[in-house]
This record gives C-alpha cells, structure tokens and sequence, in this order.
C-alpha cells in the first residue's frame, strides 16, 4: 500500500479521537506502517474510508471473525502509550 494511499490522520482520530495537534500525513502514515502489518493496515484504511464489510471482506479475502480480530489487534497497537508520542505534535 502506497503512503499516498493510506488515511493516516482518519485512522488516529477513528481510534483515538482528537487528543491533540496531529503531524503531518506523510509522518503518521510512515509510522503507521512501521507499527502496523500490511493487512491491520489495509483493514483500518478500510474501514475509516466507509467500504461495507461484505466488500472489505472480498477484497481482503477474510472471514468475519478474522477481520475483527485484526482491527482488534492494530487498535491495541495504536493505542499503546508508548506510540502516542509519535503521533501528535508535542
């Protein structure tokens, strides 16, 4: 997935919510991708663009159970406090 591709900022507030100033796209989608697997990825990018489940099941090729238990684990990746820092602006 391209770092064009990936709504980085979407992403942050969809799990954190608005906790602060955000850096800049470029930034938040290399970090992403730096903690993120390519499918926790591609299934966050997924949901925050607004796709229905039956599509983003088809284009990921997953069951029901699997895919919530990626979003599970990329959420629990994202809100780890030690990642925090490298999200927001301090």
């Amino acid at each position: 997935m391209k770092l064009s591709e990936i709504q980085s900022a979407q992403i942050i507030t969809h799990l954190l919510g608005t906790r602060g100033a955000l850096k800049s796209e470029e930034e938040l989608a290399l970090c992403l991708k730096r903690h993120l697997t390519k499918k926790e990825l591609k299934a966050l990018n997924l949901l925050v663009s607004g796709a229905i489940m039956e599509e983003i099941l088809t284009a990921m090729n997953l069951d029901e159970a699997r895919y919530k238990a990626l979003v599970e684990s990329a959420s629990k990746k994202i809100k780890n406090q030690n990642l925090h820092k490298e999200f927001y602006v301090l």
